[in-house]
């Protein structure tokens, strides 16, 4: 069997598996990166050798190293579906060996100072300030902000709940679950947010509890629109995903602060 038949197999059974995003940009990465390199192939006859010299036409194109690595998982996520499902042999893509890196080197984002710079540009657009300003104080992602529901939104208890996550995929609205198991949770927001969100929501007439409040939007204006703000405020380049960091790297460093005055707390409760 060639490795384009054996590809369409794998779909049929993942694509009833996986999120239709997911399944999608599994499609891009095959379809473009791989099919073209292997789908002529004989499955069983592809070699380590191979698998390496289809890795060196990669490193050739200057991709990122995390890109690399999603790239090379997918071709071997194949493999190993062939060799548990259907008796391959072997996947050829473990003794080739990986390339790429999981995670970036460095993480990229902004401080409170570059924030502040950008944020101040985003004035003339009272969607855009109040998006920016969840993404950023919040640490949710773009498709939770999306989802967003007035009803998500608790004025008295100044919270605001994430359940959701909003895709745009062809020519439809898709919501689903976050994108990890503890991704639904209830974030507390600082009195200047709950303002934000108040005034914003104020503005929008005739929403109803279960409405979006972004419905207007997409992920596409949303980076359109943080390079438009780099543009207008000097501030660093980032991706839209990085505004999150610095609120996780925050939250990470609180929690790790408490753990060691709870643990401090024992021992001295021990001793």
């Amino acid at each position: 069997m060639d490795f384009k038949a054996f590809w369409e197999i794998y779909r049929n059974d993942m694509k009833e598996r996986l999120r239709e995003n997911t399944m999608r940009s599994k499609d891009y990465i095959v379809e473009l990166k791989i099919l073209p390199y292997f789908g002529n192939r004989n499955i069983s006859e592809i070699s380590a050798a191979d698998i390496r010299e289809w890795q060196n036409t990669l490193l050739k194109k200057g991709y990122s190293q995390t890109y690399l690595r999603t790239v090379n998982n997918q071709l071997s996520c194949i493999f190993n579906y062939a060799v548990k499902y259907y008796d391959l042999p072997r996947n050829p893509c473990r003794q080739a060996g990986t390339i790429g890196k999981s995670k970036a080197d460095e993480m990229n984002f902004w401080t409170q100072d570059e924030f502040e710079q950008f944020i101040s540009c985003m004035e003339d657009k009272p969607t855009s300030h109040c998006g920016f300003m969840i993404l950023y104080w919040t640490g949710c992602r773009i498709g939770e902000l999306l989802a967003l529901t007035l009803e998500d939104f608790n004025e008295e208890e100044k919270t605001l709940r994430i359940t959701k996550s909003y895709q745009r995929i062809g020519n439809r609205d898709v919501i689903t679950d976050p994108k990890t198991k503890k991704g639904k949770r209830i974030i507390t927001l600082p009195d200047f947010l709950v303002t934000e969100l108040k005034e914003y929501t104020g503005r929008l007439y005739g929403l109803m509890a279960k409405d979006r409040l972004f419905q207007n939007t997409t992920k596409a204006y949303w980076e359109h629109e943080i390079q438009r703000g780099v543009e207008l405020s000097g501030v660093k380049r980032i991706r839209l995903h990085d505004l999150r960091h610095p609120y996780v790297k925050h939250t990470t460093k609180k929690y790790n602060s408490e753990k060691q005055k709870t643990q401090a707390t024992k021992m001295d409760l021990i001793a």
